[in-house]
């Protein structure tokens, strides 16, 4: 078993896969210009595919499935959410689609309350009333921006909220890369159409992509590290800083517009997700601490 890292340590590796996260954002956003969100995401898992497998292969870890079901949901959820993430990011800018995006755990509480039977209480009530009017402002915020950005962007989100029950339940049995390998193959088949657009790459176009796949892989193994011994809930506070990071990278380097709607449904948004993470992952008599197995998103 690995050494359990201190809780400062465990703190460094999630902001440290918050800034890769937000490098990959600003990678891909710097692609939009010339090609669609749909090949910048197969690029993606190809990159991924190349680099899971050669982690594989370095720890001598064969690639075996115990559970097909939940192991190809999780493949199919995952690389569509992940898809239509980088398209949001095309059709409109990294903050606005990483916001959505990350809205995911209001809809993993929807889908637990709704078709798992969670319990309601009144924090999950008032978190999910915050977090939906968060991004009812973002929504409306002033900013001329796709339609069609947010509603992928929002879709994402959605999308990664079902996936993650999916990824919940096959973590207790599958190796974490060998769940994101199953996620690359599913996202490598849907977006193989765009295959064509590889020519138009160039060798900055090129480095762009191949940056973007290796930042995506090294933000999921900083994500699972840190999150591994420390309360979900303390974690996922520090996970959260990922989007006004990626918000103001965009606008450091993009020069993407900021309102002060865009600000307050951000906090809104993120008080909510803190609510439900109070929640939804309630703490271990035993350790003070969540039992769930983190994998690679």
């Amino acid at each position: 078993m690995n050494k359990p890292l201190t809780r400062l340590q465990s703190i460094a590796a999630i902001h440290a896969s918050n800034i890769l996260f937000a490098a990959t954002a600003l990678f891909i956003s710097l692609l939009s210009g010339r090609f669609d969100g749909y090949f910048t995401s197969f690029c993606r898992f190809l990159v991924g595919l190349f680099i899971g497998f050669g982690q594989l292969s370095f720890q001598g870890t064969p690639f075996r499935i115990v559970r097909f079901k939940p192991w190809i949901g999780r493949g199919i959820f995952g690389a569509a959410g992940m898809t239509l993430y980088y398209v949001s990011i095309a059709f409109g800018t990294p903050g606005r689609a990483s916001l959505f995006n990350n809205s995911f755990p209001v809809f993993v509480a929807i889908i637990a309350i709704f078709f798992l039977g969670e319990r309601v209480r009144s924090t999950t009530i008032a978190g999910l009333l915050l977090a939906f009017s968060g991004i009812g402002l973002v929504l409306f915020d002033g900013v001329k921006v796709s339609l069609l950005a947010d509603i992928t962007g929002l879709a994402s989100g959605i999308l990664a909220g079902i996936s993650y029950h999916f990824n919940k339940n096959a973590s207790k049995t599958e190796n974490p890369v060998v769940i994101y390998l199953g996620v690359c193959f599913v996202g490598l088949a849907t977006n193989a159409f765009t295959v064509g657009q590889a020519l138009s790459l160039d060798p900055i176009s090129a480095l762009y992509l191949v940056l973007a796949g290796i930042c995506a892989y090294a933000a999921q193994i900083f994500i699972t590290i840190g999150l591994r011994d420390i309360p979900t809930t303390e974690g996922s506070v520090h996970t959260f800083a990922k989007i006004p990071l990626i918000v103001i990278a965009g606008w450091l380097f993009l020069g993407n517009t900021i309102t002060p709607r865009f600000v307050i449904g951000t906090g809104l948004l993120i008080t909510g997700l803190f609510l439900n993470q109070l929640v939804l992952r309630p703490r271990s008599r035993a350790t003070g601490r969540t039992g769930d197995r983190q994998s690679i998103d």
